[in-house]
């Protein structure tokens, strides 16, 4: 059974231009000598949750405190 892989460049599926430079790999194959992408820059941050002021589990706020609610 074939193997699902990755695309070996992210132009995949693109036809190639009309002129296309080519290099020797490690192993003696031509293969296409592809020019550095233009990298952006981005900042992600996700969302921190909300903390209560009280950090006790939900169970533990709702008891009394001990000895009573004096």
């Amino acid at each position: 059974m074939p193997r699902q892989e990755p695309a070996k460049s992210q132009t995949a599926g693109e036809p190639p231009p009309s002129k296309v430079k080519m290099r020797l790999d490690a192993k003696g194959r031509w293969v296409p000598a592809e020019p550095p992408r233009e990298m952006t820059e981005t900042i992600e941050a996700a969302e921190r949750p909300t903390t209560p002021d009280d950090p006790r589990t939900a169970p533990f706020r709702n008891m009394p405190p001990l000895g009573g609610a004096g």
